[in-house]
């Protein structure tokens, strides 16, 4: 990934290292991603507990330990930045997703 898009990720992964402790904890997560307006949560075939875990393990990936770094972070936005082939939308994308 270039620099632009490393910057994206970034400033998300800033964002919800909401103590700045340059880790993003379950905890850090929990405070900024809300569940309620999930679609399974809302037609009630899942419970909170459970779609944030599943949305948890989209970043916890080299090492389950709850704490999410940087490399995971950016792991998981090498396979999106492939399927994105302008840095402009890649940008607004980020945007978007993380209130930046």
């Amino acid at each position: 990934m270039n620099d632009s898009r490393i910057s994206w990720i970034s400033q998300a992964y800033q964002k919800l290292d909401v103590n700045k402790d340059g880790l993003v904890k379950l905890d850090d997560i929990a405070k900024i991603y809300d569940v309620s307006k999930h679609p399974e949560i809302v037609s009630g075939s899942a419970n909170p507990k459970d779609v944030f875990m599943q949305f948890m393990s989209l970043w916890d990936t080299q090492k389950a330990d709850g704490i999410i770094t940087f490399d995971e972070f950016c792991d998981y936005y090498k396979d999106v930045s492939a399927s994105i082939d302008s840095d402009e939308y890649f940008g607004v994308m980020m945007k978007a997703a993380w209130k930046l």
